[in-house]
């Protein structure tokens, strides 16, 4: 199974706050200080109930402020292709929404309001025909994934469940570690 269309989302803590005015401003700062023209535009969808909040489109990806199931955190969708074996693109994928999520933390427009759970984790693949959601693809991804999980984590407990047996439902797992490592260390971890 060759993985693409990899989603991420890092849940956002209970006590994070999220104000979508400010991700705009924090959204636009991006595309400004962007050096390449990969960064094309953002939308509101704040207005959506329990929906994808405000999206922040890029050329490769698309990131989000994503509020599904009224559950707030970061969402990575990669849209494009990405080289290597399934490891490697699980470990960029890990990668590039912790760091997004770091910077989100760290940003000023933020105002400290969002935190974010590096040990609560939801991993999707954005395509039903690479990745139907059955028992036979739950497992070619666990093998894939757990390795990648391991280095991650470094010995911290964690497990892995499916979120849906709905053939209808993207395939999805829900990450939950016994972990209090920050953000850094998990980017370290991958080798970040």
């Amino acid at each position: 199974m060759d993985l693409q269309q990899i989603n991420v989302k890092v849940f956002a803590t209970e006590e994070s706050e999220i104000n979508y005015t400010n991700f705009i401003k924090v959204f636009n700062r991006w595309m400004e200080e962007a050096d390449s023209d990969d960064y094309l535009n953002y939308a509101d969808y704040s207005h959506v109930e329990a929906g994808p909040g405000v999206l922040l489109i890029l050329k490769q990806a698309n990131y989000s402020i994503d509020n599904a199931y009224h559950q707030a955190g970061l969402l990575y969708n990669r849209k494009h292709e990405v080289d290597g074996d399934n490891g490697d693109k699980i470990r960029q994928a890990l990668t590039e929404t912790l760091s997004k999520c770091e910077l989100l933390e760290a940003s000023e427009e933020l105002e400290n309001a969002i935190q974010f759970n590096g040990s609560d984790i939801l991993f999707m693949i954005n395509n039903r025909h690479i990745a139907p959601n059955t028992d036979e693809t739950a497992e070619a991804i666990q093998s894939d994934l757990e390795p990648v999980l391991k280095q991650m984590f470094d010995g911290d407990d964690f497990t892995i469940e499916r979120t849906s047996n709905d053939a209808r439902e993207r395939f999805a797992v829900r990450i939950s570690a016994n972990s209090s490592k920050p953000l850094s260390e998990l980017i370290s971890n991958l080798g970040g």
